[in-house]
């Protein structure tokens, strides 16, 4: 192994985390509508919350689900419940929100979509054509968490894919080379004058960087809004309902832990050797770091092996 492997050590998207008051209704929700496949369960229990920062034991549960692709290559929604302590606050509804925003699906007929989210109790919030120049639909789940729709016909029919996960950010001078140093490629950076379909109508003025890690095509979307400002700054409460964390795959969690902090990084705590009950995923040694907004990064050791 490198020093770049270790120093720029991000693989792949392991998971997002979609934290609720029930897993039940949030994986049926995916699994019926947006075709995913639930693979892999954590039982309601008791844990320790010291891996997410709360000095205490926690109680709840979680589900894994992916897209037609699975577990090999997909990375995963991880929908959380939280019950002692319960589950906190609402999802972000402000595009201009400093924070994790949205995750983004392709599907092969948008308008199809559309129509089947919205019959499960889905609203629309924007339509419009992208900034990639893609048919995109932003919509609110039941729960308030907002899933972008983008337009990909080349799609099996009957199937999504997961696309992106969209972020607001405060600077992308600053955002860009944070990214980078996780081992992100930045592909490109595109002007923003029409948000519509984002939900914000008006007058605007942003950019939004295209990012992506080497092992999967599944891409960070970084916006800065201008006019109106980008404003605030991620979530604390690993508790707070919504999508709160993301997780990637590294080849040595300790090794890249002391590799960075020596090449001035900041984590937000050590790496904890973590069990998950219930699965067949083996132990796995893991660790947080923000980015410059507050959003968590998840360093998860599951080596490139264990995706061949």
């Amino acid at each position: 192994m490198t020093t770049d492997d270790l120093s720029r050590p991000a693989r792949r998207f392991l998971h997002v985390c979609y934290c609720c008051a029930d897993t039940g209704p949030v994986t049926d929700f995916f699994v019926n509508n947006l075709a995913m496949r639930n693979t892999m369960s954590v039982p309601v229990e008791k844990s320790d919350g010291a891996i997410l920062g709360l000095d205490r034991q926690v109680l709840g549960g979680a589900a894994f689900v992916y897209d037609r692709r699975g577990p090999k290559t997909s990375p995963a929604i991880e929908i959380q419940s939280w019950i002692d302590p319960p589950l906190s606050g609402t999802p972000v509804a402000d595009p201009t929100r400093v924070g994790i925003q949205a995750l983004g699906f392709s599907v092969p007929e948008i308008e199809a979509a559309v129509g089947d989210l919205t019959e499960a109790g889905c609203q629309v919030v924007g339509r419009g054509v992208s900034s990639s120049d893609s048919p995109w639909v932003t919509l609110r789940d039941g729960t308030g968490v907002t899933l972008d729709l983008v337009d990909e016909p080349a799609l099996e029919a009957g199937s999504t894919q997961m696309r992106h996960l969209r972020i607001t950010v405060t600077s992308l001078a600053a955002s860009i080379p944070w990214y980078e140093g996780l081992g992100f490629e930045h592909l490109e950076t595109s002007p923003l004058t029409d948000a519509s379909y984002l939900g914000l109508d008006g007058e605007v003025e942003a950019d939004v960087a295209r990012l992506r890690l080497p092992d999967e095509p599944f891409e960070a979307l970084l916006v800065e809004w201008r006019t109106p400002a980008s404003h605030g700054r991620h979530v604390a409460d690993p508790t707070h309902a919504g999508l709160f964390r993301t997780a990637v795959g590294v080849d040595d969690t300790r090794g890249s832990y002391e590799a960075m902090v020596s090449a001035g990084w900041t984590f937000d705590r050590a790496p904890m050797e973590v069990e998950l009950h219930g699965t067949p995923v083996p132990d796995m040694w893991i660790c947080f770091l923000s980015d410059p907004d507050g959003v968590p990064f998840e360093f998860v050791e599951r080596p490139r092996s264990a995706f061949r």
